[in-house]
């Protein structure tokens, strides 16, 4: 049986600092000096703040992808450039998904407020009901032009 890291300040702060630079959770899983993936999914959901930090991680992380796609982009010849295009591909997906500047949802926030207000003041009002409706009287149903 291996021995758990356990996952320390110093440990988040490497995670988060290779996901920046856009290498992946499960690639980084799979070193020595990481805890499994199995282990950093626990942590996730185990603390909040931990979380939040592997999330924005990741997103840093999507932008140097997405940069590092336009570099290979610009440099890509015959022979790899449908590798480039699939790599681009991956980076547009990963920007839409993950960077909300580049999603593909947009949402708009909107604050409504409506208010109904009467134009006459209060001792102008004229209430016209009646005092008795008698189901099927005719004279009552008139009064409210049925």
């Amino acid at each position: 049986m291996t021995k758990e890291l356990i996952i320390t300040d110093l440990l988040t702060n490497k995670i988060c600092q290779e996901l920046m630079q856009g290498i992946p959770l499960a690639r980084l899983a799979r070193s020595k000096e990481f805890p499994s993936l199995t282990r950093i999914y626990k942590q996730i959901m185990k603390d909040k703040s931990f979380s939040n930090r592997i999330t924005d991680a990741r997103r840093i992380g999507a932008q140097t992808y997405i940069e590092n796609a336009m570099d290979l982009l610009e440099t890509a010849d015959n022979r790899n450039i449908m590798v480039v295009r699939e790599k681009v591909q991956l980076a547009k997906w990963l920007a839409s998904k993950l960077i909300p500047i580049y999603g593909d949802k947009q949402e708009i926030k909107q604050d409504t407020n409506i208010t109904i207000q009467w134009n006459n003041p209060d001792n102008k009002v004229v209430d016209i009901t009646p005092d008795k409706v008698v189901e099927g009287d005719p004279q009552a149903m008139n009064a409210f032009g049925d």
